[in-house]
């Protein structure tokens, strides 16, 4: 069995010592902290939540973390979100606690990568639910992410399933901190619609899997004639971009301005210009999970949906108009040294405060 790589500092590439609150790079002499034994490599503000904001709120699930479950940790950062409408809390705490069951499909998506034995990098983690999802089988696995207050509700996650082990970092998309070819696989569940810069995030995600690594992105589309889903209003991708915060804050109050979906021909340009070169992009039956907590009539739209892209002709229609993406790249075998990192002045953004994962 592969063993499960550690984070390298952001600035040299050394291995920081320490913990589980305070490091040290040997390297270059840069301090960190963290909590809960996640380091908080992050080289750029998160452009949802300031990094200074975002450590008040996890240091307070901190102070929680010994006395709330893992639910009970959940409902105290909601707590923490006032920002978020009920009924949208009680949307996505319901998704994230029935993920587990629909993210294990991803590992499907990684072919080759998930059937061997290296091991595999959940970016964006969020809660945990892939992380808890394939942890049992023993795998090598590291959750990232670049809200540390996610991070304290996924730590809480992992812990009581009996995942301890699953080391979770800090840092930024557009900046990983991890040493050239260490992942046979990569998942980015709902992440690159949050990101500051896509192109910065896919060439780290090319950078740090390995010869014949492969990375998996879920991401909804952009025009999609269902509702957005982080803000469950109408219409949204149609718009121009600079209309869109302008036109949810006005529908529902919400704010749209860290999010960027993707169309289908958006990210064959944007995967042109990555250092893959090329993936595929493929527009995946809804899972039956989530039908199981439909009402009846989105239960039979969906429904028909899934027959609907059963067929090349609705394949089509659902790459235009569909719900969902499913994206797999592949890293070529090319021996030689790989691309080098991005900038330090890309900014990563975070998940929405209701994150799905």
């Amino acid at each position: 069995m592969a063993t499960t790589p550690g984070p390298t500092c952001p600035t040299c590439g050394s291995t920081p010592e320490g913990g589980p609150r305070a490091w040290a790079c040997p390297g270059c002499g840069a301090a960190y902290r963290g909590l809960r034994g996640i380091i908080d490599l992050r080289t750029a503000e998160d452009g949802y939540l300031a990094n200074a904001d975002d450590w008040e709120v996890a240091s307070r699930l901190d102070a929680d973390f010994d006395r709330l479950d893992f639910r009970g940790l959940l409902g105290r950062y909601f707590d923490l979100a006032p920002e978020v409408p009920g009924p949208l809390r009680d949307r996505q705490v319901a998704h994230i606690l029935t993920a587990p069951g629909r993210v294990r499909g991803w590992l499907d998506a990684l072919g080759p990568a998930a059937t061997g034995a290296g091991p595999l990098l959940d970016l964006g983690c969020g809660s945990g639910s892939f992380l808890a999802a394939v942890g049992p089988s023993g795998r090598p696995l590291v959750g990232v992410d670049i809200a540390l207050r996610w991070l304290i509700v996924a730590r809480k996650r992992l812990d009581e399933e009996g995942l301890a082990s699953i080391p979770l970092v800090c840092g930024c998309a557009e900046r990983l901190p991890f040493a050239d070819r260490t992942f046979a696989g990569l998942v980015a569940g709902d992440v690159i619609e949050h990101v500051a810069d896509q192109a910065a995030t896919l060439a780290e995600a090319h950078r740090v899997l390995g010869p014949g690594g492969r990375a998996f992105f879920a991401a909804p589309n952009r025009f999609s004639l269902a509702r957005e889903p982080h803000v469950q209003v109408w219409g949204v991708g149609f718009l121009p971009r600079e209309w869109m915060p302008i036109y949810v804050r006005w529908k529902s109050g919400g704010d749209f301005r860290s999010i960027r979906t993707l169309s289908f021909r958006e990210w064959k340009r944007l995967l042109a210009s990555s250092p893959f070169g090329r993936g595929r992009v493929e527009v995946p039956p809804l899972p039956g999970t989530d039908l199981d907590h439909f009402g009846p009539v989105k239960r039979a739209a969906a429904r028909a949906y899934n027959r609907l892209v059963a067929s090349p002709p609705g394949r089509l229609a659902a790459r235009a108009f569909g719900p969902l993406f499913h994206v797999v790249c592949d890293r070529g075998a090319d021996p030689g040294p790989g691309p080098p990192g991005p900038s330090p002045g890309f900014r990563r953004r975070s998940r929405r405060p209701a994150s799905p994962g």
